[in-house]
Parts: C-alpha cells; structure tokens; sequence
C-alpha cells in the first residue's frame, strides 16, 4: 500500500508501467496484472492524519490510514499544486498540467477541461485490458466529450465540478444571478453522461458513501469478469462545506 497526498501520480504512472511492460520483455512468464485503487481526498491537509503529525492533536484519530501508512511508502518530499484541477491533471496524465491546459480551476463557463488530445492513466490501462471507473468529484471538464467517460474511464458517477456549488440551489443570491445548479452525473463509455439531480446540501451529504458503494460494486464485477480493474475515487470530503453523512 502507498499513502499520498495530491500529488501522487507518479504512483500511478508507476503502477500503470508496471501493468503495461511488454510481454516480450522477459523470458520469465509474466505475473498477473495488478488491481489499482486510487484513493483521493479533496483538500485534506497533509498534517490532517496522524502519520504525518495530526489525527489526535488534530482532534480526530486516523488509526486506520496511519496503519495503511505503517505497512506501505509513505512519500514525504515532494511538490503540489496550489489548486485543484492542476492537481488532477497531474495525476491524469503524469504531466505538468499547464501542458493540458488545466493551469487553474475554470472560472466563467466556456469550454474547459483537459485537452482532448491528451492520453489519461485510465485510457492506457483500458488499451492493456483493464475495467476503470470513477466515483467522485471530476473538475477536468463539464461538457459532453470532456467527462470521465469520454477520458478513458468504462464507467462514472459523481460531480463535473465542485462541492461547494451544493450552496447554489438553496441561495437566494445564486438564483437572482441565474446560476445554474451543478448535477450528480453518470455516464458509461461511447455514451452521454446524464443528470440524475440536483447537487444541493442533501446530496452533498450523500455523496460519498455512494460512491464508496458503487465503487466496491465495480471491484466486486471485475473480479467476477476475471479483468483487472483500476478504480479512481476521488472522495469530495473533507472540501466545504463538509457535512457528514447521516
């Protein structure tokens, strides 16, 4: 197990030539590929948990991630993004994300998101025969043909964008400013993504545990296909406003 903060693509670029060496480049036979689950958390402090000096001076435990921490690498010197949507570029594509036009979170509408002609991790492992999905927050585009779906991934649910537009369609300056609600989406690969509903402070609440299920359910398929999977979760906790579950 590996323990990384926003800027571990290089774990996944690793994982993902590890799963891609060629048959041919050994006599030996060749192992199994293996399963990769991504973990995200959004805006989490990497003083947060306990293994990096938080948890219990914080005023909450993190027994389990320390554990995870214990019996893995744990990356402590590296360089991070200031912002969100580089972050996941980065770790999309394993490059600098001003080279995919995903410099800064868009602001405004328009066309955003990665460039199209960019290759992502899940569309390499796709060409090597793995199952990807996504669950969780995107941010890497918002329209058709910019989505999770139409970026390598079989399958995806979640937001296009940000948690903190759960605040839109209950705010009464939002409404007089015309603001269109952000949507809780899903799409499967050579399809449009559909709206299923409103992204407000109830769904918010929702989010996350049902994309923890729907992700175990992934695994659990990919397993009974005898496919390697590589599932990417990017939670929306602990951004604001971070309601728990109830």
């Amino acid at each position: 197990m590996i323990t990384l903060n926003r800027t571990g693509c290089a774990i996944a670029v690793l994982a993902a030539t590890l799963a891609l060496a060629p048959a041919d480049a050994q006599q030996a036979p060749q192992p199994s590929k293996p399963n990769i689950l991504f973990v995200l958390m959004d805006n989490l402090g990497y003083g947060e948990v306990g293994v990096y000096g938080g948890g219990v001076t914080r005023g909450a435990p993190t027994p389990r991630i320390d554990q995870l921490a214990s019996e893995g690498l744990r990356l402590t010197n590296f360089n991070v993004e200031a912002q969100c949507t580089p972050s996941r570029s980065a770790f999309m594509t394993g490059r600098f994300s001003i080279r995919a036009g995903t410099h800064s979170i868009p602001i405004g509408g328009g066309l955003e998101g990665l460039t199209q002609w960019e290759t992502t991790i899940a569309e390499t492992l796709s060409g090597a025969g793995y199952s990807t999905s996504f669950c969780g927050k995107w941010h890497l585009g918002s329209d058709q043909g910019r989505l999770p779906n139409a970026q390598g991934f079989d399958e995806w649910y979640g937001i296009p964008r940000t948690t903190d537009e759960a605040f839109w369609p209950s705010s009464p300056q939002a409404q007089a400013a015309g603001a269109r609600s952000e949507y809780v989406m899903e799409g499967r690969k050579g399809e449009n993504s559909r709206e299923l509903m409103v992204y407000d402070l109830e769904q918010r609440r929702l989010i996350d545990a049902e994309c923890t299920r729907r992700t175990i359910d992934f695994m659990k398929r990919s397993q009974s296909s005898g496919k390697p999977f590589y599932a990417f979760v990017p939670y929306t906790q602990v951004h604001f406003p971070s309601l728990p579950n109830p």
